[in-house]
């Protein structure tokens, strides 16, 4: 008996290790099935120009007060690991079991969705390595914020979006729904008016950023809750409290 049972268990353990495996290559498939299209997007006189003429219009269309504010803006995705750190600390702070192992498993979830889109991401942007709009219409594009990575897919719009759609999954309500992808969508779009990014970096940026925490919380509800004691009732809303340093 107890054989058989060490057996189920070993057996459980490999589909959970396959399952997983499976899909996480499904996710990078997807995600890497964006170089042919980034790739040919930079090639394509259509698409150069689609990109050209919207970060042309915001630039001609800047405003001192609309600079600082898109600027400072753009610099708030380093909010976006305040999300499972809060939610750490929270758990280590609680006072009861429940809420803590809630806020614990709520928070490994984030992070390793935080994870997995910063590696996708900055993966991506060294393997496509596509130029910044800059430097590619050198002296008729003016970026207000110079970084030195490659341009694709944007790393602050992808951060926003794993933060806002992490956020959304463990606390289905509006009132967080709402705000959390309020603030995404604007970061994405800091990066047009800024200059740092085209339209297709942000928008590949969303997608990774969104599809890193679906499938992360995916696996979560699949194989980790299921087997967690204790769950949070059913009207619960813990809004994590940000942090900043």
């Amino acid at each position: 008996m107890e054989l058989t049972r060490t057996r189920i268990e070993a057996r459980t353990k490999s589909q959970v290790l396959w399952h997983t495996i499976l899909a996480l290559n499904s996710y990078l498939l997807l995600c890497f099935l964006l170089l042919p299209v980034s790739l040919a997007a930079q090639q394509d006189t259509a698409s150069r120009t689609v990109d050209y003429q919207v970060l042309k219009t915001l630039q001609d269309h800047r405003t001192p007060v609309g600079n600082t504010f898109w600027v400072a803006v753009s610099n708030t995705f380093v909010l976006s690991p305040a999300v499972p750190v809060s939610l750490g600390v929270g758990s280590w702070v609680a006072s009861d079991p429940q809420t803590e192992q809630t806020l614990f498993a709520n928070a490994s979830e984030a992070g390793g969705a935080w994870l997995l889109n910063a590696g996708l991401t900055m993966g991506l942007k060294f393997l496509v390595g596509r130029p910044r709009p800059w430097v590619a219409y050198k002296g008729d594009l003016v970026c207000l914020q110079h970084v030195g990575s490659p341009s694709f897919p944007s790393g602050h719009t992808s951060f926003a979006f794993t933060a806002a759609t992490s956020l959304s999954l463990l606390y289905p309500r509006w009132y967080v729904i709402a705000p959390a992808y309020l603030w995404a969508s604007a970061v994405g779009f800091s990066r047009l008016y800024v200059g740092a990014h085209y339209p297709s970096d942000v928008l590949a940026g969303a997608l990774i950023g969104t599809g890193s925490a679906l499938l992360v919380h995916w696996l979560h509800q699949r194989y980790i809750r299921q087997n967690t004691p204790f769950s949070p009732p059913p009207d619960a809303v813990v809004i994590p409290i940000v942090l900043t340093f």
